[in-house]
C-alpha cells in the first residue's frame, strides 16, 4: 500500500508493444525500450493482429534486434524491407 502509488497502473507491463498506430496505410509498432527477446515476442504478438499485405514500420531501441527481426520475418513468411535509423529511433519496415 505504501509504495502504491509509485505505479502506474494504466501503463502497459509485460512483454507487449507499447502500442499499435495506423498512419498513411501503415501499422507504426512500437516496440522501443525491449531488450532480447522481449521486442521479439511483443512484435510476434503485434503483428498476428495485423491484417495480411500490411507494411509495418517496427520502432525500435535496440539495434541488434534488426537481425533478429529479419530471421523471424524468414521463418514467418513476412517480407523484410530495411532497417534505418531515423531520429533517436530505429524503424524496421516489414511488410506481412
Amino acid at each position: 500500500m505504501f509504495l502504491s502509488h509509485l505505479f502506474n497502473k494504466t501503463k502497459p507491463t509485460g512483454i507487449q508493444a507499447n502500442n499499435i498506430q495506423y498512419k498513411n496505410n501503415k501499422a507504426v509498432v512500437d516496440v522501443r525500450g525491449q531488450t532480447c527477446p522481449g521486442y521479439l515476442l511483443a512484435i510476434n504478438k503485434a503483428v498476428t493482429a495485423i491484417e495480411p499485405e500490411t507494411e509495418i514500420d517496427l520502432l525500435i531501441s535496440y539495434p541488434p534486434c534488426g537481425e533478429d527481426v529479419k530471421a523471424w520475418c524468414k521463418e514467418r513468411e513476412i517480407k523484410f524491407l530495411s532497417v534505418d535509423k531515423e531520429e533517436e529511433r530505429w524503424v524496421i519496415r516489414i511488410k506481412k
